[in-house]
C-alpha cells in the first residue's frame, strides 16, 4: 500500500514538474515574441501605401479607424452595393444628416434592414453629417412591386427629401461621411 501511494505521489510530482517547465518556457517564448514585435514595425504599419486587394486593386486605408461610425463590412457592402446606409434626417443647404440604417445578412442569404422610425426623436450625436462634392453622383431608385427589379435615374441634391432612405458610396473622415455616390428611394 505504501509503495502504491509513493508511486502516485511520484507520478503526480513528475507530471506537475513537466507542466510547470513546459508552461514556463512557453510563456517566456511568448514574451520574447511580443517584445520582438514591439521593437519591429510590421510592413503594414510602416507602409502608408494602399493595401493591395485580392483582385489586385488598391484599397484605400480606413481613415476613420478610431471614429464612432464605420463603413459597412465588406461582405455586406458587396451585397447592398454601398459603403453606408441611412435615412435622411435633416437637410442643410449643401449637406444633410442621416440616421444609420443597419443591415445584416441572414443565414439564408437574405438581407435584414432596420432604421429608426421617422417619428423618433434622435439627438444630434446619433446623426451622421454627409458631405458631397459637385461631381458626386445622385440617383433616384424606383423599384417594381416585388422589389426585385429596379431602375436608377439621374437626380440631384434638390430631389432628396427628409426620411428618404439613402445608399451611399464614399468614406468617413472624422466621423463625417464624404459621399461619391448617393442613391435614394
Amino acid at each position: 500500500m505504501k509503495l502504491k501511494k509513493a508511486m502516485i505521489v511520484f507520478g503526480t510530482v513528475c507530471i506537475l514538474s513537466t507542466m510547470i517547465t513546459g508552461c514556463g518556457s512557453g510563456s517566456e517564448s511568448a514574451v520574447k515574441t511580443e517584445e520582438n514585435q514591439a521593437d519591429e514595425a510590421s510592413p503594414e504599419e510602416s507602409n502608408d501605401a494602399p493595401l493591395e486587394g485580392v483582385d489586385g486593386s488598391a484599397e484605400e486605408p480606413q481613415e476613420n479607424a478610431a471614429g464612432k461610425w464605420q463603413v459597412l463590412e465588406p461582405d455586406v457592402a458587396a451585397a447592398v452595393d454601398a459603403d453606408f446606409l441611412g435615412k435622411v434626417w435633416k437637410m442643410e443647404e449643401n449637406s444633410f444628416f442621416i440616421a444609420e440604417k443597419k443591415v445584416k445578412i441572414l443565414d439564408d442569404g437574405s438581407l435584414s434592414y432596420s432604421s429608426p422610425s421617422s417619428n423618433a426623436d434622435l439627438p444630434d450625436t446619433e446623426l451622421i453629417h454627409v458631405f458631397f462634392e459637385e461631381d458626386t453622383l445622385f440617383y433616384m431608385r424606383t423599384t417594381d412591386g416585388s422589389g426585385e427589379n429596379h431602375e436608377d435615374k439621374e437626380a440631384g441634391f434638390q430631389d432628396l427629401k427628409e426620411y428618404m432612405s439613402v445608399e451611399m458610396k464614399g468614406s468617413f473622415k472624422n466621423d463625417e461621411f464624404h459621399a461619391t455616390e448617393i442613391r435614394f428611394f
